[in-house]
């Protein structure tokens, strides 16, 4: 604790700075893990039993399996299990809203971490300035004063200020820029199969659809063909 103390103060006043942007950033990183995990499942396994069902014709079993999963993908596969009357249109709007809805919470405060990884270097770097002006009049200092070790213990003092603030600021940037495409890349993920599986209903329900509507025209065509039959049938009998 000591050790962190002393580096810290050793750094600078763009220390502070610097420690207030890494608390903000572990504090981002850690809410940001605990809302991936409440908001981003992509429910594996889901839409092969929403699929089986539905193909089945038990679509009340397909509505029942997308409610018991959390998450975008379930939710706008339910969407269109209970919309599935609707044109295809209206019912891309209300995905595009149902999903919207999870997005959204996924991608929030991710410009935190974003903004502090472009702001720590340099910040750092704005230390590596101060400790170096603050070395180079050390030296001017020392100059006047050779009889003296006060200077010197000056210039270390800057170099080290400088070099403290510099690794801050580097080191906060790399772990921000680590989660920050972490994050970024599980939310394009779990956009993309979202998007995919939605798509994938979308179409087997308007295939099932068209299937129904083409059995049922073959057989309001064989039940005319049969009653056009009969009242033939008659005619010839009363001849």
């Amino acid at each position: 604790m000591n050790a962190l103390v002393h580096f810290i103060k050793a750094g600078g006043l763009v220390m502070y700075p610097l420690l207030v942007l890494s608390l903000m950033a572990v504090v981002v990183i850690v809410e940001r893990l605990l809302a991936f995990r409440q908001y981003g499942s992509t429910a594996p396994g889901l839409l092969l039993s929403t699929i089986t069902a539905c193909r089945a014709g038990n679509y009340f079993e397909a509505t029942k399996l997308c409610e018991k999963r959390q998450g975008p993908l379930a939710h706008c596969l339910l969407v269109i299990l209970k919309n599935r009357q609707l044109p295809v249109r209206e019912v891309e709007r209300l995905i595009e809203e149902t999903g919207q809805d999870y997005f959204i919470r996924l991608e929030k405060l991710l410009p935190v971490l974003d903004t502090t990884t472009t702001i720590s270097p340099l910040l750092g770097l704005l230390g590596t300035i101060v400790g170096m002006i603050g070395t180079f009049n050390a030296i001017s200092i020392s100059a006047q004063q050779a009889h003296t070790n006060r200077g010197g213990d000056a210039v270390l003092a800057g170099v080290g200020e400088a070099l403290y603030a510099t690794a801050s600021g580097i080191l906060i940037a790399v772990v921000c820029f680590v989660a920050y495409n972490y994050f970024v890349s599980r939310l394009r993920s779990i956009t993309a199969e979202t998007e995919q599986a939605a798509t994938k209903l979308i179409n087997l329900l308007t295939e099932l659809h068209h299937a129904e509507r083409s059995d049922n025209n073959h057989a309001t065509q064989a039940n005319s063909t049969k009653g056009v039959d009969i009242h033939g049938i008659q005619e010839k009998a009363r001849a």
